[in-house]
């Protein structure tokens, strides 16, 4: 039995880690599930049907959602953009319409899902979460809609996620504000906020009695409300024609039930990413 469950134990780890790598090699910027960090109305900058970017970089986000805990991981970075209706990128298989300030699209994303067992900088598990089990990775429809406003971009997104015992579902919501300095440079702040169903919340901050006995957490019923607010800044700049360089930061804070969860180590978790591409 415990041979059985070591293997099932890396046969998680690996699907996970590819997974990970995946959703990984599609982000150009950091985002709260699928929104854009950056104008999605904004030009690519060729005037060809496809436009490709690949490049790399380094990513550095908690161990979990709530934990005060954090690791890094080169990431590679791939940007698929065809005739400006469909796209693969930081979330996921998209296919969209626009219309002057309107854009509306659907697609698949995914969840990467949560690992127990151990930390260390270069790694996703957390000893603190042994007991409560893995959360599997997951595919996931999502529908979405950006308007711009003037120079301010108002978004929303609804993702569902498909797996058993990650089958949730999101809300989110976004106000974005890209500022051009100079020809090279954009810099786009962003304030946004997502709402969780109850099964979300319950799979990723609640507790259950079975739980409660093999991890020593208290049992905990989280509700279903506004998951998290967040702030965040990114910053694009073109080295001369091809070259791209990326920063992003977000602060993320918790509320509700994943703010009082016994889980939560930390209601405040960061997001950083670097990269460099080259467009094609």
């Amino acid at each position: 039995m415990h041979l059985l469950s070591e293997a099932l134990e890396r046969r998680h780890w690996s699907l996970s880690l590819a997974f990970w790598l995946i959703a990984a090699s599609l982000v150009l910027s950091p985002v709260a599930h699928g929104q854009p960090a950056s104008d999605p109305f904004a030009g690519n900058g060729k005037s060809s049907v496809w436009s490709v970017t690949l490049g790399a970089g380094a990513l550095v986000r908690p161990t979990f959602e709530g934990s005060d805990r954090y690791f890094v991981s080169p990431v590679p970075l791939v940007s698929v953009i065809y005739n400006d209706m469909i796209s693969l990128d930081t979330s996921g298989l998209n296919a969209y319409w626009r219309k002057d300030g309107l854009q509306i699209g659907g697609g698949l994303t995914y969840s990467l899902g949560r690992l127990q067992g151990s930390n260390n900088v270069f790694t996703q598990g957390d000893e603190r979460l042994n007991g409560l089990g893995n959360i599997p990775a997951a595919a996931g429809l999502r529908a979405f809609a950006n308007y711009k406003l003037g120079p301010v971009v108002l978004g929303t997104t609804l993702t569902k996620y498909l797996a058993e015992g990650n089958n949730g579902l999101l809300i989110d919501g976004l106000i974005a504000m890209p500022v051009r300095l100079g020809d090279h440079t954009t810099v786009t702040g962003r304030l946004f906020a997502t709402w969780a169903d109850q099964s979300y919340m319950q799979t990723w901050f609640g507790v259950t009695p079975g739980q409660s006995i093999t991890s020593g957490y208290a049992i905990y019923q989280a509700e279903s409300g506004i998951k998290n607010v967040g702030l965040g800044v990114n910053l694009r700049h073109r080295l001369g024609a091809n070259w791209i360089l990326s920063a992003d930061a977000g602060l993320v804070w918790l509320t509700g039930s994943a703010d009082y969860s016994p889980i939560t180590v930390s209601n405040v978790n960061m997001n950083i990413l670097a990269m460099v591409g080259y467009r094609f």
